[in-house]
This record gives C-alpha cells, structure tokens and sequence, in this order.
C-alpha cells in the first residue's frame, strides 16, 4: 500500500492513471506520515510544499518493520527500487 498527504480524490485519479493494484492512503491529517516519520522538517528541503518524504517499508505479517528504504537519503535508486524491494522480500520470505 502506498500513502501520502494527497485527498482521497487525487490518490483516487493518480492509482488510475498509474495503474496501481494496490490501495493508496490519503493521509490528509498527516498523522500515518507522522508515525512514519515521513513528514519533512523545517530544515529538510520541499518542507514548504508539504511534500512527505520518500520512504519505503517492508512489514511483516506480525506488524515488524524489516527494511527501510529512505529514497531521499540518496541511499537507494529510484529505477532500481521496485526489484531491489521484491528481492528482499523473497529473501525475508525465505
């Protein structure tokens, strides 16, 4: 699942026009990106557009945090992103 500070209406048009078979969370109060700790600082850029910052979670079952992707960090590439994340889940699932 995927979540940003977007309304309901504009997750609802950007999972259509991508295609996306999983559900997006509006999180318009920004409390799930608050837990998550996606929500920028003051001092990070993009801050003053409400931007959330670019992260990525693998959740087990159980509800534990396995690995972290921090996209912003400039740790991990984009365009390798997706298979870099279905390998560790199969290793993780393994």
């Amino acid at each position: 699942m995927g979540a940003s500070f977007d309304t309901v209406e504009e997750q609802k048009t950007f999972a259509e026009a991508e295609s996306f078979p999983y559900k997006l969370i509006a999180d318009t109060d920004k409390s799930v990106g608050k837990m998550y700790q996606a929500e920028r600082t003051p001092d990070m850029p993009m801050h003053e557009y409400g931007i959330p910052r670019r992260i990525t979670y693998l959740i087990d079952p159980e509800g534990v945090i396995r690995k972290t992707y921090d996209l912003d960090a400039g740790e991990h590439d984009l365009s390798e992103h997706a298979s870099e994340c279905l390998e560790a889940i199969r290793e993780l699932s393994g």
